[in-house]
């Protein structure tokens, strides 16, 4: 996780008690390390910047929420992914395959662009813990440690997601898909 030290900690205590500029001094100091967190989790910039903004908005409702603020990059980390999961959501309906062919090559499979859209509305329809895995994990090329550290889950955790997310990819298009 990003670097934390007493004085931010000062400030979200500040903060949880409705201090909004303590909040968004923690946010300031921390900018450069959750735009990386916004970036990993959309991909691309515009989606990253707008990720950030929609999750400083719920932060500042919510933050009186946080029990433990040294925990306050994780705790907003997961606000980053549950507003990427909603972006995901919103475009499901809106997916071209242009925009596939970028995860086929990165997956590095010969995908047909017809499978190629098939596979990424099956990963948009997983639950967000699972999708935010298998695209840090296959798209990105992370390791289980890596992705363990980035969303601040345990190793077995994000092993068992990796799983899951594969069994349910597996039950949204079916054991036979690839050997059509």
């Amino acid at each position: 996780m990003g670097d934390f030290n007493n004085h931010e900690e000062l400030l979200v205590k500040k903060a949880i008690k409705g201090d909004k500029e303590a909040l968004g001094l923690v946010l300031q100091q921390n900018q450069e390390y959750i735009y990386k967190m916004a970036y990993i989790y959309t991909g691309n910039q515009q989606d990253a910047l707008d990720i950030l903004q929609e999750a400083a908005a719920q932060s500042v409702s919510s933050i009186r929420t946080l029990k433990e603020p040294k925990y306050f990059l994780t705790w907003f980390c997961k606000i980053m992914v549950r507003q990427t999961g909603k972006l995901f959501k919103s475009r499901q309906h809106e997916v071209l395959v242009e925009e596939n062919q970028e995860w086929a090559d990165q997956a590095g499979s010969v995908l047909s662009e017809e499978t190629s859209v098939d596979l990424l509305r099956a990963i948009m329809a997983l639950e967000d813990k699972y999708r935010l895995v298998l695209h840090l994990y296959y798209y990105q090329d992370f390791s289980i440690r890596e992705i363990s550290q980035l969303v601040g889950l345990k190793e077995g955790t994000v092993k068992t997601n990796l799983k899951r997310g594969r069994e349910r990819l597996r039950g949204l298009l079916g054991d036979d898909y690839y050997d059509r």
